[in-house]
């Protein structure tokens, strides 16, 4: 396995069902602590303003009817004005993940940067234009950031924050992955996150919901997910 942006990088699973990955993740890590069965159901927070408009219409729209389906399944489900600073998001995203991408590959970089796909060379020649000072600034602020995120749910009685998984259904071919813009504010902020399926397109194309937890709630997160999960079917 070869790090990305240390600070940044996951591992996760891809699975069938919740339960799938809660029995993985039990078998693989020496201090997974399994959340208790009997926790109650996950109040659920939708993040709402510049951050959910960045998903289009169609996703929008899905969501919407998954919000209306986990509303009619008894879930409690809160709106929340929140991640407004999507652009400042953005950007100290990239830099945290440029910069560590740079120091990562740079002995690489110097003996092979020829070989590398352009993406990739493009990601470490921007990393290198980037400052210590300045990559330790967006360190900071990404560490305000968790904990500002984590004072609104504890604010709001937020379990899990939900949203869509993607700005639209997957594109066609296999010349990009999409646009991560969903993804963002949860990597940078080193929240766990898990896809539930939630429908198709006309064209078949599969839709998701995505849940959020506090960091390190990742036993939490599973169990609770199972919830919603279950209420979309």
């Amino acid at each position: 396995m070869i790090a990305n942006a240390p600070t940044l990088d996951t591992v996760g699973f891809f699975a069938a069902r919740v339960a799938d990955v809660a029995y993985a993740a039990e078998a693989l890590y020496d201090d997974w602590r399994p959340a208790d069965g009997g926790l109650p159901a996950p109040v659920l927070g939708v993040p709402t303003g510049a951050y959910l408009r960045r998903a289009e219409p169609l996703a929008l729209d899905a969501f919407g009817a998954q919000v209306k389906a986990l509303r009619e399944a008894g879930l409690t489900v809160r709106e929340v004005p929140v991640l407004d600073d999507v652009d400042d998001i953005r950007t100290q995203l990239f830099t945290v993940n440029r910069y560590e991408t740079a120091q990562v590959h740079a002995r690489w970089f110097e003996r092979y940067g020829d070989l590398y796909r352009e993406q990739s060379a493009r990601a470490v020649r921007e990393g290198r234009a980037i400052g210590r000072e300045r990559y330790e600034e967006a360190l900071r602020w990404r560490t305000a950031f968790r904990a500002r995120l984590e004072s609104v749910m504890s604010d709001e009685g937020v379990d899990l924050w939900i949203a869509p998984s993607a700005t639209g259904p997957a594109p066609h071919g296999l010349g990009r992955t999409g646009d991560p813009a969903m993804c963002v504010p949860w990597s940078l902020a080193g929240m766990p996150a898990v896809n539930v399926p939630a429908g198709r397109t006309a064209q078949g194309l599969p839709l998701g919901v995505q849940c959020v937890a506090r960091a390190g709630a990742d036993e939490h997160l599973l169990t609770w997910t199972q919830h919603v999960e279950s209420a979309l079917g």
